[in-house]
């Protein structure tokens, strides 16, 4: 018999767009799926839509369940659907991302099912979507391309070779539960799809399908892209350190030592992300005090992002 997949999906005001995820879950290939929706206090139709799909799921011979909480963010969200997944492989599409291939799925577990037990995630290529339009405008990853199966450090700091959108990557459910047994993450309003990948990255090898099934919705108006306040920038900057160093504190198979140095080089990041946004709302005094904290690796970077700046400005004149 397959092994059972589970889905876990955060809903926050998704009705105009999450049905089209389910749909994509339905016309998958794949015979053994439990799905769970977490309506994070949703406050249009999201309930009805979803339950609407319920006997859908039923008569395909999958189950799907929704869960209502009130609102309190994605992590919150996934934490409350991590105490019901039962299966051997987790994977966690957002609810305005859906799948390019009815063979997503079984193409992921295909990969785990002939690989060594040290492979831990596995992943596809992913088409990136205007959200008006659905025309591609951008793709993460390239088919012709080699990917290695270590990417600890190219997620950790955000390297071209890794994607953080999560739906197109699979994990081992035990692997993931093993560093977090209490089946909860870090808790902040996002930075959840970091979290489930994270620590298996250190462990496991990563493959890569060379192949595009998954498709994530560019929303110009979601929260990670519109303009916000000087504020709000800071604390996210915050937030995305903390929940960085409070994974490095649940790697039970990475030295002390490998920890500090990590943490330094996330502070570091940290200080280097702040310099930017204080230099772009014109805090220069900010700016030239978080400058003198940075290492002279960033101070070389952000004097090589000056100079190409002020390249293309003098390009742009000339012109």
């Amino acid at each position: 018999m397959e092994k059972l997949v589970s889905i876990l999906t955060p809903c926050y005001n998704g009705e105009k767009y999450i049905w089209r995820l389910l749909d994509s879950i339905l016309h998958q290939t794949y015979p053994r799926i439990e799905m769970f929706v977490i309506d994070d206090g949703s406050t249009d139709n999201s309930a009805k839509l979803i339950k609407s799909y319920i006997s859908k799921f039923e008569k395909k011979g999958y189950f799907l369940r929704y869960i209502y909480q009130e609102n309190c963010g994605a992590s919150g969200a996934i934490n409350a659907g991590l105490q019901y997944i039962d299966g051997e492989y987790l994977v966690w599409p957002d609810a305005d991302d859906w799948y390019n291939s009815d063979t997503a799925i079984a193409d992921l577990v295909e990969v785990f099912e002939n690989s060594s037990e040290n492979v831990g995630l596995v992943r596809g290529l992913q088409y990136l979507r205007n959200e008006k339009t659905l025309k591609i405008i951008g793709k993460n990853g390239d088919e012709n391309k080699i990917y290695p199966k270590k990417l600890f450090k190219q997620c950790m700091f955000g390297d071209g070779d890794w994607w953080y959108t999560p739906g197109g990557n699979m994990v081992k459910t035990k692997h993931f539960f093993y560093y977090y047994p209490n089946k909860k993450i870090y808790s902040d309003y996002r930075w959840q799809n970091i979290q489930l990948q994270f620590p298996i990255l250190f462990d496991y090898d990563c493959i890569t399908i060379n192949k595009y099934i998954y498709n994530t919705l560019v929303n110009f108006n979601s929260d990670s892209r519109k303009q916000v306040s000087y504020v709000v920038k800071i604390k996210r900057e915050e937030g995305l350190r903390n929940m960085c160093i409070s994974v490095l504190d649940i790697m039970k198979n990475m030295s002390l030592a490998e920890k500090e140095k990590y943490k330094c080089a996330i502070q570091d990041r940290y200080n280097e992300n702040l310099f930017y946004i204080f230099l772009f709302h014109k805090k220069y005094k900010d700016a030239q005090s978080i400058f003198f904290k940075v290492n002279l690796n960033s101070k070389k970077k952000i004097f090589t992002k000056f100079i190409k700046i002020l390249i293309k400005k003098l390009l742009n004149f000339i012109r």
